[in-house]
């Protein structure tokens, strides 16, 4: 596993960013090798932990047409992006993957 943590600053409401974030999330399931995203939002600053299969999957996943829609948008400032390797052995221990599991 791989994952992503993916931050941004945005001065658009939480309720004008829904419908973006609706369409988004729907194309985002959609991307090989994409497992989970758990979203992020704390006034103006926004992101995501993404969980992907493989760091190659993440690594498709920022080089392809979705988070290119996400850099180019003129509304999001601020973009970092750092990649993990993921520790399932401990996450497994510490309750990380159950869902993953179907538990």
């Amino acid at each position: 596993m791989y994952a992503l943590h993916v931050t941004f600053t945005t001065s658009v409401s939480a309720e004008d960013l829904r419908d973006g974030q609706v369409s988004f999330a729907q194309h985002l399931a959609a991307v090989p090798g994409f497992v989970s995203k758990t979203w992020l939002r704390d006034g103006v600053h926004q992101g995501g932990f993404y969980l992907f299969e493989t760091r190659e999957a993440a690594e498709g996943y920022l080089d392809g047409p979705l988070f290119g829609l996400l850099r180019a948008n003129t509304a999001f400032h601020d973009l970092t992006v750092r990649g993990y390797s993921v520790n399932t052995e401990l996450g497994a221990r510490t309750g990380a993957l159950r869902a993953l599991a179907g538990s």
